[in-house]
């Protein structure tokens, strides 16, 4: 099963990013598998907390950069299976970080399952979707318009599956997963006239929240 790979130069500030809530859910000192690693951004912010971490990606100029920071980089399609566990060669893992992912994928369960594997027994997976169900996007569905957009955000052209807090949630019970928490969060709004909204997503995540945070152990 392969995917034509991802042209990053067209977009390349969209890709270049990590997640400030998956940073603050992994322990110090953890060995991490950061899925998507993009330039290892995560990795770099994880190095004050002494964490190891192992990239993934499908792009090998942004592995290129991502080696300055990360132990160990692998250039993978993560829709092939098989690539990945000649790789990894049998690691396990504290933490498995999917920081904008799963939206990517037409199979994102099979991906989770396959990687529960990877992680050590009191091992976590931390992900973070953006949530479809977002009030914006609800609006844009009820007046019809269900159209993609270059550059980012939660209709990317690069998506093709959508999530809201309950999916989201049931997508990682059926992928062999007990979660532990499920948050919002809108830290991608930077806007200064849409503060308001960070608030909102605190006292209705499911209406206000641009992403959804989960974090999960096995089953």
């Amino acid at each position: 099963m392969k995917r034509n790979k991802i042209d990053y130069s067209r977009n390349k500030q969209k890709y270049n990013s990590y997640s400030v809530e998956i940073e603050n859910l992994i322990p110090p000192a953890s060995k991490v598998l950061d899925v998507g690693c993009t330039t290892g951004m995560l990795a770099k912010a994880l190095r004050k907390k002494n964490a190891e971490v192992f990239g993934i990606d499908i792009d090998s100029a942004s592995l290129k950069e991502a080696s300055k920071y990360c132990k160990r980089v692998y250039l993978i399609d993560v829709d092939d299976l098989g690539d990945l566990d000649k790789k990894l060669k049998g690691e396990k893992f504290d933490a498995i970080a999917l920081g904008d992912i799963l939206e990517h994928l037409k199979y994102p369960a099979v991906l989770l399952r396959h990687l529960n594997k990877y992680l050590k027994p009191n091992g976590k997976i931390i992900a973070k979707i953006p949530n479809s169900a977002f009030i914006w996007l609800r609006f844009r569905f009820f007046f019809g318009n269900f159209s993609y957009q270059k550059g980012g955000g939660l209709m990317d052209e690069d998506h093709i599956r959508f999530f809201s807090f309950n999916s989201a949630k049931q997508l990682f019970l059926d992928s062999g997963y007990e979660t532990q928490q499920i948050a919002g969060s809108s830290s991608a709004i930077v806007d200064p006239k849409y503060f308001l909204v960070k608030y909102l997503a605190k006292a209705m995540p499911s209406l206000f929240a641009v992403h959804i945070v989960i974090e999960a152990k096995r089953k």
